[in-house]
């Protein structure tokens, strides 16, 4: 992130930014209609310094040109990339300071305007909600501050609306990478007052992990280039490189395709899984009420489980 901003713009970095400054940014950053990497640094600038003040316009601004910048202007268009997102968490990380609450709700827009999250993005804006359940200060995310190590019920619902954004055009079920940092939360809590809600939450969400069988499924970064590669070749229809879509057409799959694919797995704890839930259960020697509520969803809920996670579930159920 540049240490200091050019003259021209500097003065529009205060929190009495007013929305006809932003009108003058809007004009100075879109000029060419695109937002470039040392321009999105330098947005991350101003916004260090209007902090969670500043005019309800600026925000605005702030979350669009980003979105514009991480998600619109890649190819293919919506398709946030691992490069991105690792520059997306190294500028809200930047040098540690305090999360902004224009940071956050700039990062859950741009998770939802995107079409694929990487799996990494999504964990570190659960992250982000874990680590104030953790220190109870939550001004950033849910506008409040409590105590230490307790999940509220503003905490849940920063927990399901994270959930639910990193899951855009109902592409999504809970990855690994989630469902772990859902796994540290009930771990820090455990036996703590917590809201009921996250006990709800935790199961449902846990058991989407474990049941939902092919996870997110949009179709990949690699596999949207190929698709619009292919629109742009404009060749006949079984020839060059639109044979190689094995009968995906335009985001459609022929019924030749749907009938030789490999079924998804659906509705069963596996042998991989119940080995990994063995782990995070047991992780500090304590099933926590949460955790009670998961092994009954899945009791309740599951088509078949593995045999290894009997004895687990007549123990604590």
């Amino acid at each position: 992130m540049p240490k200091s901003l050019p003259p021209a713009i500097e003065a529009f970095a205060t929190p009495a930014i007013s929305p006809a400054d932003v009108i003058t940014l809007r004009r100075h950053y879109f000029a060419d209609n695109a937002i470039s990497l040392s321009e999105g640094e330098e947005l991350f600038a101003i916004a260090a310094k209007v902090g969670d003040a500043g005019c309800r316009e600026w925000h605005q601004f702030f979350s669009e040109a980003i979105g514009v910048l991480l998600v619109d202007q890649v190819e293919p268009r919506g398709y946030l990339s691992d490069e991105n997102a690792d520059w997306f968490i190294a500028r809200i990380m930047h040098d540690g300071h305090v999360l902004l609450k224009s940071e956050f709700e700039t990062l859950l827009r741009v998770m939802e305007r995107a079409r694929e999250v990487p799996d990494k993005l999504a964990a570190f804006a659960l992250g982000l909600v874990r680590d104030i359940v953790i220190t109870g200060d939550g001004t950033s995310i849910t506008g409040e501050k409590h105590a230490p190590g307790v999940v509220t019920a503003a905490d849940v619902a920063a927990l399901r609306r994270t959930l639910f954004v990193a899951s855009s055009e109902g592409f999504g079920s809970v990855t690994r990478a989630e469902a772990d940092v859902l796994f540290d939360i009930a771990d820090a809590t455990a036996g703590a007052d917590n809201d009921p809600s996250f006990d709800d939450l935790f199961a449902r969400a846990i058991g989407n992990h474990l049941l939902s069988g092919l996870g997110r499924h949009a179709p990949d970064r690699k596999e949207a280039l190929r698709r619009e590669a292919w629109l742009d070749e404009r060749r006949p229809l079984g020839t060059g490189i639109a044979a190689t879509f094995r009968g995906i057409v335009f985001g459609r799959r022929e019924a030749s395709a749907v009938e030789s694919a490999p079924a998804a797995v659906t509705e069963i704890v596996t042998s991989e899984e119940a080995a990994w839930l063995k782990t995070r259960i047991h992780y500090n020697g304590e099933v926590g009420s949460a955790e009670r509520a998961l092994l009954a969803f899945l009791r309740d809920e599951a088509a078949e489980i593995d045999p290894s996670l009997d004895a687990v579930i007549a123990e604590v159920v």
